[in-house]
């Protein structure tokens, strides 16, 4: 499903962000990304969602080799890719409705089958009576949601949440995560998920990379206890 050999990433402007990365995630598997800030994290991402293209070796996710697309070639490839982020970047003019049928807009597809998606993603994270709501009356937590359904309403192959409980209190991040591990059981979509929120971790056992100054120091597997200083 992803696969990074013996990826280098090195800026423009000097700076080396990824020393020789080597993962493989499998479909349907459900990892986290861990490290402190400036470890790589973030540029990991950029390559995965075709933001980036790396300095040396290959990123292939889906079956294409990310690198090797035109820049034309990218907003198609990334209809395979869902992402979630940690400052929700929902379009504060638009319903709650109206923001998850954006995403299904900009691809072409019909009304009525965007109404459909719409109502069903609804369904699936808790907010089918929030609808007609502006993100400014929602909480935080219940924007989270709505990040995740307008991330999903495409059923892509490969989900990434990026910092998705950075602003949530415990309650609400639990929230996150039990939804985020339902999409993930329910659809088999491939989450990826970057944290530095150790006690999540611990908590929600789950295949764990540690990257440290853009190298994978630790590959762990379900269960495996991760330090708080990570």
């Amino acid at each position: 499903m992803i696969e990074c050999s013996h990826v280098f990433m090195r800026y423009k402007n000097g700076t080396n962000a990824l020393y020789d990365i080597n993962m493989k995630v499998n479909q349907g598997e459900f990892i986290y990304i861990i490290g402190p800030t400036g470890s790589g994290k973030s540029t990991l991402i950029k390559l995965l969602d075709g933001e980036e293209i790396a300095t040396k070796g290959s990123v292939k996710a889906v079956g294409i080799d990310v690198g090797k697309l035109k820049r034309k070639q990218v907003p198609v490839y990334r209809r395979n890719i869902g992402v979630v982020f940690q400052d929700f970047r929902l379009l504060p003019e638009k319903t709650v409705a109206e923001n998850i049928s954006y995403a299904l807009e900009v691809i072409n597809m019909k009304k009525p089958q965007i109404d459909k998606r719409v109502k069903e993603v609804m369904e699936v994270v808790g907010l089918e009576e929030k609808g007609d709501s502006f993100p400014r009356e929602l909480s935080g937590g219940q924007q989270q949601r709505v990040t995740i359904a307008r991330a999903i309403a495409n059923r892509p192959k490969v989900l990434i949440a990026d910092e998705p409980t950075g602003n949530l209190d415990p309650a609400k991040s639990a929230e996150i995560m039990d939804l985020l591990a339902e999409i993930n059981k329910k659809y088999g979509t491939t989450v990826v998920m970057v944290t530095h929120d150790a006690s999540i971790v611990n908590r929600y056992r789950r295949r764990t990379v540690v990257l440290e100054h853009g190298h994978i120091v630790a590959d762990l597997a379900e269960g495996g206890y991760v330090r708080h200083d990570q």
